[in-house]
C-alpha cells in the first residue's frame, strides 16, 4: 500500500503489512481525542485483539514518521506500529482524506480497517476499540 512509512533504526522506510492487522487512521498524533482515548484504548486491549486472531495493530496519520513514533512511545505501546502517511497519499487512495483548512490542512478521517495479506478486507463502522472488538466478535 503506497504512501505509508515507519521509523526503523532512525530511517523512514516503507511500511509492510504482515498477517491480520487492524489499521487505525487518526487526524493527528498528539491531538486530544487521538491521544487521550483512541490510541490508549487499543494499547490497553492488545491481548483481547490477539485472542481474536489479530497479529498487529497499526495507527497511521498524516504526520511524519518521527512524530508518529514519538506519539506511540509516549501514549501507545511497543507492540503497536505507528506509521506515517506524510503526504496523505494513502488516505486519499482509500477516500479517508479530509481538509481541515488553514490550521490543520489535509488529514485522515478517524477510521479503522482490517487488513489481511496486504489487502483491506473490511472497514469497521466504529473506529474505536469497543466497535472494533464488537465487529471482530460477530
Amino acid at each position: 500500500m503506497k504512501g505509508l512509512y515507519i521509523l526503523k533504526d532512525g530511517d523512514c522506510v516503507p511500511y509492510t503489512f504482515k498477517g491480520r492487522v487492524v489499521l487505525v487512521g487518526v487526524p493527528g498524533a498528539f491531538t486530544p481525542t487521538c491521544t487521550d482515548s483512541h490510541l490508549p484504548g487499543f494499547a490497553d486491549n492488545l491481548e483481547d485483539l490477539k485472542s481474536l486472531n489479530i497479529d498487529k495493530v497499526a495507527f497511521f496519520s498524516v504526520n511524519d514518521a518521527m512524530v508518529m513514533d514519538a506519539w506511540n512511545i509516549a501514549h501507545g505501546h511497543k507492540d503497536i506500529d505507528a506509521i506515517s502517511d506524510p503526504l496523505a497519499v494513502f488516505s486519499k487512495s482509500i477516500g479517508e482524506d479530509v481538509d481541515f483548512g488553514e490550521t490543520f490542512g489535509i488529514r485522515c478521517n478517524r477510521c479503522a480497517y482490517l487488513v489481511e495479506d496486504n489487502e483491506i478486507i473490511k472497514k469497521f463502522k466504529d473506529p474505536f476499540i469497543q466497535g472494533v472488538i464488537e465487529e471482530l466478535n460477530d
